[in-house]
């Protein structure tokens, strides 16, 4: 056994590959921010057209397709239908910094395979600071920083202007560029403590405090299990050029408008080496599983740093990065849903036979 992954050990693959018949997709639908909340609280969370156009893909597949939403029935509703796999995008519930492990908990509690990364692995790459921690530990180059919890960490935190001429200040357990505006990025000590209380009061978390990397902003997708490959990146700049750029809260919103996406031949060969190796050693060192993507900034000497890993990609065929990449990479979305599928199932020693059937065509028609 010398060798085996741990989940391997504690979950050994069944020796008949059991046939996947119905899939579940577990999700939060996205809503209005009510009074008195931030207007970004429900930013993760995925739109309807999201949910719909993974329906129709799987459906398309030839899965019976369920949906779940996380709501105080999820857990009747999945053991009433019991769906042979679970197709999960569901961001969690709460301002808890392990609600990405929500329903991957539940889901392994019940035995339904799902997938995308466990509960663990969801839980570390959403804290920012445990993402950080694991990839130092693993030689993945990352930006310097610092936790702010309380006052008694600010001198801690404006020792990094000895390093850097200008900071970026982000909540510690968000995503979807939550809490991160166009005036993150600081250039004084006064400046950074005004972010620093802002996180505090909107999002009730820690501040963490990152050396601002002024280079381009690249993000790359990984998938795979046993040997996981880079499966494309693009860059991220704005449409009118600016001294400072951030792919802030404000700039997504308004991507149609103000963001550029180039695909992989704008970045040299050599760049697109060094982003493909760093972006598997994180997918490695996180022990992520099936698909992720993982972002870049360039620093002061050119090198890629990691800055954010995103273990639960957004899937929307129209505005996420993920599908964006891919697509600009010389990808189908269709094929990128096939694909996180086929991963899941081998892991989990499972069958389709109407993805072998849709692969017997496709190898006909060519």
């Amino acid at each position: 056994m010398e060798g085996l992954y741990e989940e391997e050990r504690e979950n050994p693959l069944p020796l008949t590959k059991k046939e996947v018949n119905i899939i579940g997709i577990t999700y939060n639908l996205r809503q209005e921010a009510q009074m008195g909340e931030p207007d970004d609280k429900y930013e993760e969370y995925d739109c309807l057209e999201t949910v719909e156009s993974l329906c129709t893909e799987v459906t398309r597949l030839g899965f019976q397709v369920f949906l779940f939403e996380q709501n105080e029935f999820l857990v009747q509703k999945l053991e009433s239908v019991a769906p042979d796999f679970v197709l999960n995008i569901a961001e969690g519930l709460g301002n808890f910094r392990g609600r990405e492990s929500q329903v991957p908990c539940i889901l392994e509690s019940l035995g339904i395979p799902f997938s995308g990364s466990d509960s663990t692995s969801l839980a570390i790459g959403l804290d920012k600071v445990l993402t950080t921690h694991v990839l130092r530990a693993s030689n993945v180059p990352v930006p310097e920083s610092y936790v702010v919890r309380s006052t008694e960490d600010l001198d801690k935190a404006r020792q990094l202007f000895s390093v850097s001429k200008r900071c970026i200040v982000k909540p510690r357990w968000e995503g979807s560029s939550k809490g991160i505006f166009l005036d993150s990025v600081v250039n004084t000590p006064q400046k950074m403590e005004e972010c620093i209380e802002r996180v505090w009061k909107r999002y009730d978390q820690p501040a963490v405090v990152e050396a601002f990397l002024p280079g381009v902003e690249i993000t790359a997708g990984v998938a795979g299990n046993s040997n996981p490959e880079c499966i494309g990146m693009m860059t991220i700049s704005p449409v009118n050029k600016t001294k400072t750029f951030l792919y802030s809260l404000e700039e997504k919103r308004n991507y149609l408008e103000r963001i550029r996406y180039n695909g992989p031949e704008t970045i040299s060969a050599n760049l697109r080496q060094k982003v493909a190796k760093l972006a598997v050693e994180a997918f490695k060192a996180l022990e992520l599983r099936d698909i992720a993507r993982i972002d870049f900034r360039l620093d002061e000497s050119g090198e890629p740093r990691v800055i954010d890993i995103n273990p639960l990609p957004g899937l929307s065929p129209a505005y996420s990065d993920l599908p964006i990449l891919y697509r600009l990479s010389g990808g189908e979305y269709t094929h990128l849903i096939k694909m996180l599928l086929r991963e899941a199932f081998s892991r989990y020693n499972l069958s389709a036979a109407c993805l072998k059937k849709q692969e017997l065509q496709r190898e006909k028609a060519l």
